[in-house]
């Protein structure tokens, strides 16, 4: 299969550069190549490519520059977003569209489920929600992603906090989520690519966790003694508004593809020990 990968020079991107290299033809497409808020080089150089499917990772993913310049957040996120589905639909391709647990607004007291109603909090949430609506509305064949704390490959916030040894980390206390292997996403991507089941899908890791704890716990398995200092959300300075509560179930990926996620406790230990 040909498949054409957005935002290859991230984190994400680079990772499933890597991993679906293996076993298929692979297209990147690093940001400073393909400009996805340029309309007309989008058209060129999906069309040149011939892919079978593109994954869309490129983004604007800092969430709290995303609050600092909202006119470039939704340039990149929503525009960019945009202009890669017009071709998808244009070409008749499907689009893997990478979106996140921020399009929830975290103050359901159960969990989250796709169908449930979206109300980003934060501007970075609304732009992939936004993305997300104009995906849905230009393309018929379409798998939408939404994944949390996604963590494996080189630049993730885990090896970050792990390699700055020496740094003490100052942690919100009140987020909670379901962390997503990156490992366990590609292989999920890998089993939807040939389908047609298309829509939108929770992927991550069983259970939930506070960012703290999950650091925490990291360490401990690694022996590694290092101050992690947990305050509250509402005094950390400049910062983005962040759901308190996003636990994602799963169940659509088991009941569309049988896919059984693991528990991030699992997941995280297998990749500390890689």
């Amino acid at each position: 299969m040909k498949i054409f990968i957005t935002g290859s020079d991230g984190n994400i991107g680079r990772y499933f550069s890597k991993y679906f290299s293996s076993k298929h033809q692979v297209f990147n497409c690093k940001t400073d190549f393909l400009d996805i808020t340029n309309k007309v080089k989008c058209i060129e150089t999906i069309k040149n490519a011939t892919p079978d499917i593109v994954i869309h990772c490129a983004a604007l993913t800092n969430i709290d520059l995303c609050e600092r310049d909202e006119s470039t957040a939704y340039t990149v996120n929503t525009i960019g977003s945009l202009n890669i589905a017009y071709c998808c639909s244009m070409l008749n391709i499907p689009i893997i569209y990478l979106s996140c647990n921020y399009v929830y607004d975290g103050n359901k007291s159960g969990i989250y489920y796709e169908t449930d109603l979206c109300t980003p909090i934060n501007v970075y949430g609304r732009t992939k929600l936004a993305g997300e609506q104009l995906i849905r509305t230009m393309c018929s064949k379409y798998f939408i992603i939404r994944t949390s704390w996604v963590f494996g490959g080189k630049n993730c916030f885990v090896k970050n906090i792990i390699e700055n040894k020496e740094a003490s980390f100052f942690i919100s206390t009140t987020e909670i989520a379901s962390p997503t292997y990156i490992k366990d996403l590609c292989s999920v991507i890998e089993t939807i690519l040939s389908s047609d089941i298309y829509g939108i899908y929770n992927c991550v890791n069983l259970g939930a966790v506070k960012k703290s704890l999950m650091i925490k716990t990291s360490l401990s398995y690694l022996k590694i003694k290092k101050d992690i200092i947990e305050i509250p959300e509402e005094h950390i300075p400049n910062k983005a508004l962040l759901p308190k509560c996003t636990i994602m179930d799963t169940s659509l990926l088991k009941n569309c593809f049988n896919i059984n996620m693991r528990t991030w406790e699992a997941a995280l230990l297998e990749y500390l020990d890689k």
